[in-house]
């Protein structure tokens, strides 16, 4: 990956989705996270076609170099994007891992809204 800036839309009216930026804006990183709710005119700047990828859904993640990346896959490189849970990332993206990361940020995603409540 040659990227350097990793730009995540997230829902900022979403209490978890807000939480979870907060923590990773506070962590040691190796790549640039630029946080962005995809419900501003910024977003649509950045990335006009999001929509397409429903945000309101799943974790969109696009780098500088024009990667896509949805969903578990876009958790998973926020953490491959820190120092401390670089590590995390690739046993997460590992074909034994990969399900189970797969089927828990699809339970997170589907359940934010009421999780948002405790955030």
């Amino acid at each position: 990956m040659n990227a350097k800036t990793l730009y995540v839309f997230y829902d900022g009216k979403c209490g978890l989705c807000c939480a979870c930026r907060q923590w990773l804006t506070h962590q040691h990183r190796y790549l640039n996270l630029q946080f962005v709710a995809y419900q501003t005119p910024e977003a649509k700047r950045l990335f006009p076609a999001l929509h397409a990828y429903e945000p309101d859904k799943q974790l969109v993640l696009l780098s500088d170099q024009g990667d896509l990346y949805l969903g578990d896959h876009a958790w998973i490189m926020c953490l491959y994007a820190l120092e401390d849970y670089r590590a995390w990332a690739e046993r997460l993206a590992s074909p034994l891992l990969r399900p189970l990361a797969k089927r828990f940020c699809h339970a997170v995603s589907t359940n934010r809204l009421h999780l948002s409540k405790f955030f």
